[in-house]
């Protein structure tokens, strides 16, 4: 049966009435005030699964801890309170607007997102710049309305034999609300201090962020819950003096004039965006027995990221004081679910779901100019659309599971299903102005042999097994197999075990392998990084062009995961788990680095690029399977809740998390290229301490919380050669405080008052600040740029 065979024959399904099954409730299960007994449905297929008693380690966030972080994202909230997330607040381009997700030291890609349980499609973009999120295209939390989130279940471990391809890092999966009656509506403001580096204080980050839920009842049997937010964050400005010469070559000197303001740029700092989102949650019990569920997302997001300063010599008679172009994204994302479930038979659960996901982002630049054109015809528009990401992924999959006495302590439970999924990925081409010669400043438009649509199909089956041959001893075992229409077959298999010595101890372990396949966007994605001076042409891997350079077609990445736990109550309220991780990726897909000479040129000419007469610094780049990884490390919790009696209530919680990665084989073209590898194994944290405080007395509540980061650093090419001699930027261990205070005025209205980066800490300085030197600060940094932010949150509960 094909892939789109299942598609139809699910959706018809579907649509057709579920009867003859036992009924089974829509309301989701209450959580327990004590996080360990939450009830999780990820990493494990047995019903009723809580999460202290997991056999694979798991973090559960609930959307009062989510809150308490006074982050208006899912990205900064995740961030402040798990030591193995990290997620890059600022980089370039549209990487800058379009942010990421990295758990346990690998990248983006490497981590899969569910909602509900269910895929979630992938960003349409693909951040080029250099660092941790270099070159990927996971999916966006940023467009899921925080108030639409009722816990979020982080599984640290690989699971591709579980949920396939991208699960070799974790999955994280959010699951929306879905009272019938509560909701919420919130309005928080917030900013970030003065820079330290940039004399103009115009652009501090100011924030405002509107939340609200509300949940229905559908009759008696079922629920919906409707979720909204609207965001507006400002540009921040981190930006060095701008040392480039007024005609823009040569050795920066400074200053360009005395007259002149050292500071023009603003090219440092995060990007500013406009937020809509909204997201509905439902379910229905059925007459007959059964239960029809769905979800739906949609996300509305513009987003402007400055470039670099051009000087006035550029474009004297349109702008003869300079000026900054700024790259501009106008996005629409949407997604839906839906899916009836029940049981038959003698207890034979059955699920049926089909899921559909897209991503489009137009990208434009403003304040720019198409020279060449304005040379030839007199004229040039100061605005262009430069093209089109779009990203589709429609999922369908049916599950079957089943509890059966075998005579031992505990039912075998038995889990089987298939998967479709069929993917799109889709470049289209900018105006006729952002394509005409070499496009205008900041970044020219894609070309029409850029343009294309690419399609993947993909159809897996997977079975789990999972028993208790002693009532101390669990063990299961998962195996999926896959096929890519472009990738042939996969088979991966997963080992799971958890042995309980007492009630207070427990031992627990896996063993894995994984597969990767190359998403669509790192397949044929292609773009013309410009500069002033310089220029790097991104080739899509598998394209003639490339093959100029060198070049080989994308194969898929291979992992094997290993990881060693212990779970321990080591006091009546203090619990503790240790895992320690070993996850070895081979082929991973990681940039070639900047590539200059003849077979550089050639490729240039093949691709049908056109530069800048200008650019003294030409370069192409493309996707490769470069290195084989490994990383290991370790992940450990504590817990410890005190009841006061009548002083109040506290609960104190730390995290650790310790990572080491190492190069382990390279097969790049520039061979052992240092700022090529350097973000796989270098940009994120070597260690991240976590340690936290929550203080209940009366109406009063203290939140605050400590984080250590530790050593961190990122190598980069010379700016003037592109090449040796390489750069390392390090950033030394560094401790943030966050502390949050909130008043309740009654059952119903609140006010709360918090800083983030109570003591305004900021990265030292970069040794290598880019050729114009306004990189001061190093973008990588895992607690930002900005320094302090200061934010200010009334509450109401509906």
């Amino acid at each position: 049966m094909t892939p789109r065979a299942i598609h139809i024959a699910i959706a018809g399904l579907l649509a057709a009435p579920a009867a003859g099954v036992h009924a089974q409730s829509a309301v989701a299960a209450d959580i327990d005030a004590n996080p360990a007994a939450t009830v999780i449905v990820t990493g494990t297929r047995n019903i009723g699964t809580r999460m202290r008693d997991s056999a694979a380690p798991i973090a559960v966030l609930s959307a009062d801890a989510l809150r308490e972080t006074g982050a208006s994202n899912l990205f900064d909230a995740m961030t402040a309170l798990m030591p193995s997330y990290d997620s890059q607040s600022v980089t370039g381009d549209i990487g800058n607007m379009v942010r990421s997700v990295q758990l346990r030291g690998l990248g983006p890609n490497h981590v899969l997102v569910l909602v509900n349980g269910k895929r979630r499609h992938n960003t349409a973009s693909i951040a080029a710049d250099a660092g941790p999120n270099q070159y990927s295209s996971p999916a966006d939390l940023d467009l899921i309305p925080v108030s639409a989130v009722d816990h979020i279940e982080i599984l640290q471990d690989g699971a591709a034999a579980q949920y396939g391809s991208d699960a070799i890092a974790g999955v994280i999966n959010i699951i929306l609300k879905s009272s019938p009656s509560a909701g919420e509506i919130s309005l928080t403001a917030g900013s970030y201090g003065n820079s330290k580096v940039n004399p103009h204080h115009d652009h501090k980050g100011l924030t405002r962020d509107l939340l609200l839920d509300k949940g229905f009842a559908l009759s008696t049997n079922g629920f919906a819950h409707l979720a909204a937010q609207l965001r507006d964050h400002d540009f921040t400005n981190q930006t060095g003096a701008d040392l480039v010469t007024t005609n823009g070559f040569g050795t920066p000197l400074v200053p360009r004039s005395p007259s002149s303001d050292p500071f023009p740029s603003k090219v440092s700092g995060d990007a500013k965006t406009r937020v809509g989102s909204a997201a509905l949650n439902a379910g229905l019990r059925l007459d007959g027995g059964g239960e029809v569920y769905g979800n739906a997302t949609y996300a509305h997001r513009n987003a402007w990221s400055y470039q670099n300063w051009r000087t006035p010599t550029k474009a004297p008679t349109f702008y003869p004081n300079g000026f900054e172009p700024v790259e501009t994204a106008r996005e629409d994302d949407y997604a839906a679910s839906v899916g009836v479930k029940g049981i038959i038979g003698d207890g034979w659960h059955w699920d049926l779901s089909t899921t559909y996901g897209r991503d489009d982002i137009a990208i434009g630049v403003q304040d720019s100019v198409n020279r060449p054109l304005l040379r030839d015809t007199g004229k040039s528009p100061t605005s262009f659309y430069d093209g089109q990401y779009t990203f589709s992924q429609w999922t369908s999959n049916a599950d079957v599971s089943k509890a059966f006495d075998i005579g031992w302590q505990a039912p075998l439970n038995l889990a089987f299903g298939l998967e479709a999924r069929h993917e799109s990925y889709r470049l289209g081409a900018g105006d006729a102005a952002s394509r005409y010669d070499f496009g205008p400043d900041g970044f020219p438009g894609y070309a029409l042999a850029d343009a294309g649509t690419h399609t993947r199909r993909n159809l897996a089956g997977y079975v789990d097994v999972g028993v208790r041959p002693s009532p101390q001893w669990q063990l299961s075992v998962a195996g999926r197999e896959e096929h890519y229409s472009d990738f042939g077959n996969t088979f991966n298999a997963k080992l799971t075990s958890r042995y309980d010595f007492t009630p207070d101890l427990a031992l627990r372990g896996t063993v894995s392998n994984g597969f990767r396949a190359p998403t669509l966007q790192e397949e044929f994605y292609s773009a013309t990084n410009v500069g002033p001076t310089y220029a790097d042409v991104v080739l899509p891997a598998n394209s003639p062009a490339a093959a100029f350079a060198g070049a080989k077609p994308l194969a898929p990445e291979k992992s094997t995961n290993l990881s060693l736990g212990l779970v321990a109550t080591l006091a009546p309220r203090l619990a503790v788990t240790v895992d320690m991780y070993r996850i070895e990726v081979r082929h991973r897909i990681i940039g070639s680095g900047t590539l200059s000479g003849a077979g550089a040129d050639a490729a240039i000419v093949a691709h049908g690029s056109v530069l800048d007469p200008a650019i003294t610094d030409a370069t192409v780049s493309y996707l490769t399977n470069g290195v084989d990884t490994r990383t290991h490390g370790l992940d450990a919790t504590a817990d410890y809740p005190m009841d006061l009696d009548s002083y109040g209530k506290l609960r104190f919680t730390a995290g650790l998390n310790l990572n080491h990665n190492r190069v382990t084989g390279v097969s790049l073209p520039s061979g052992l290229n240092p700022a090529a590898i350097s973000p796989v194994i270098d940009a994120t944290p070597k260690s991240k301490l976590i340690l936290g405080g929550k203080y209940f007395y009366g109406d009063w509540n203290l939140n605050l919380r400590v984080t250590r980061y530790g050593d961190t650093e990122l190598t980069v090419a010379d700016p003037d050669t592109d090449g040796a001699p390489y750069h390392t930027n390090r950033i030394k261990p560094t401790t943030i405080a966050d502390l949050e205070a909130g008043y309740d005025f009654s059952r119903r209205l609140s006010l709360t008052a918090g800083a983030r980066n109570l003591f305004n800490h900021f990265p030292e300085h970069a040794v290598s600040q880019g050729y114009t030197h306004a990189y001061v600060l190093p973008s990588f940094s895992p607690f930002g740029i900005n320094g302090a932010y200061y934010y200010v949150k009334l509450a109401y509960t509906l």
